[in-house]
């Protein structure tokens, strides 16, 4: 966990006392696996309680949930990723891999035991996979990812490989994921390049073309497709961090010293598509949501390592404050100076009021993330742009 961390300003300290999320309860799990269902304390790492699931090896995890979309769509999205498995058996056959479907349901998680029940009959598993459910009550894609490492944490597992519902995976992108973190002696992070597909709304497109002209120079993973050590996520997530993949950055920027080089990469030749929809309203929320996830990070880390995210990362381009980016001259400079601008004032907004909330004991309790039901494969998502255009 990443609160009270000795080398913060105090204006970091006033900054973070401004957010003080709920910590959600441990709740409860149901593990349904080779027809049967077991039920565990989401706190409770206890093997022994999982009945004939395989240790060691990689754990893949899916979360989801009921209400994303009906058991048909669900059983696609996981048996997208079960046939891109089948490249990682053939090019890695004696290494176990485990593939938890995460659920979660508003109310009594019977509707989440009942949609895994439902769907892993009707999956094609390929040999050497194991698929387990992991049903739960509540939501976020936090709490499912907390869950599962805590109850899993005692099988030692090598890493956690995270894809999300709806993306789409090139056939052997998981194979070349698994390949590098195994080359790279099963250490810290590597992740897909991640290409966005058509889009299908205004907002979409607009978010596509900021993104072309803002990507840092030094690229990390995306939590739509990675594959993260074990030790990175020991203990399991802050509740103060509002994305998973955020927390895998900053602990491993932590990790590094000043001068070199973090532990993370991205593998250009693992493509994976995913598609930015909805209406702009949505993207704004889930904007907001991503820059206090900026700014809640930077301040409960220590400020070597805000200052390295701030100048590398986030911000690279607004010179003074950063480096100048020169990649593609000047005048591609001027606009991401321009974009980053923008970026930083709201930046600034966002700090100064957590700052605000700090300093007179009123913090924030939660960011609300967006529209929940707005579910599309990435491969239908584009085939609708397409049909729409003729």
């Amino acid at each position: 966990m990443t609160s009270d961390r000795a080398g913060r300003s105090a204006l970091q300290r006033v900054v973070a006392r401004g957010y003080a999320p709920a910590q959600p309860p441990p709740g409860r799990v149901t593990v349904l696996h080779g027809g049967s269902a077991t039920v565990v304390a989401a706190d409770d790492p206890a093997p022994g309680r999982l009945g004939a699931l395989p240790g060691d090896g990689l754990a893949v995890l899916l979360p989801t949930y009921v209400a994303r979309c009906g058991l048909a769509e669900q059983i696609e999205a996981v048996q997208h990723v079960l046939d891109r498995l089948e490249p990682v058996r053939r090019a890695h056959p004696a290494l176990a891999l485990t593939l938890w479907i995460g659920m979660q349901c508003d109310g009594p998680d019977t509707g989440a035991v009942d949609r895994v029940a439902a769907l892993v009959p009707a999956l094609r598993v390929p040999g050497g996979v194991t698929v387990a459910g992991a049903a739960l009550s509540g939501r976020g894609k936090l709490l499912t990812s907390n869950a599962v490492l805590r109850i899993t944490a005692g099988l030692g597992y090598l890493g956690w490989l995270w894809v999300d519902d709806d993306v789409e995976l090139a056939p052997d992108c998981l194979e070349r994921l698994v390949t590098r973190f195994l080359q790279r002696g099963a250490t810290g992070a590597v992740g897909a390049c991640e290409t966005a597909l058509t889009s299908t709304t205004t907002s979409a497109r607009v978010m596509d073309s900021v993104a072309g002209h803002t990507t840092p120079p030094a690229e990390y993973p995306a939590a739509g497709c990675m594959l993260v050590a074990a030790d990175v996520l020991a203990g399991g997530i802050s509740p103060r961090r509002l994305t998973d993949d955020g927390f895998v950055l900053f602990e491993l920027l932590s990790r590094a010293t000043d001068t070199a080089r973090p532990d993370f990469e991205v593998v250009p030749d693992a493509i994976c598509g995913f598609c930015r929809i909805g209406r702009a309203g949505d993207t704004l929320v889930r904007l907001r949501r991503s820059m206090y996830s900026h700014v809640v990070s930077m301040a409960d880390y220590p400020l070597r390592t805000a200052r390295r995210y701030f100048t590398h990362y986030l911000f690279y381009g607004l010179w003074p404050l950063a480096p100048w980016d020169n990649r593609r001259g000047w005048a591609r400079g001027l606009v991401r100076w321009s974009l980053k601008a923008v970026h930083f004032t709201w930046f600034g907004a966002v700090t100064a009021s957590l700052a605000v909330r700090g300093l007179t004991g009123r913090p924030l309790r939660g960011v609300s993330w967006g529209a929940d039901g707005d579910f599309r494969t990435a491969l239908a998502t584009e085939q609708g742009a397409s049909d729409a255009g003729t």
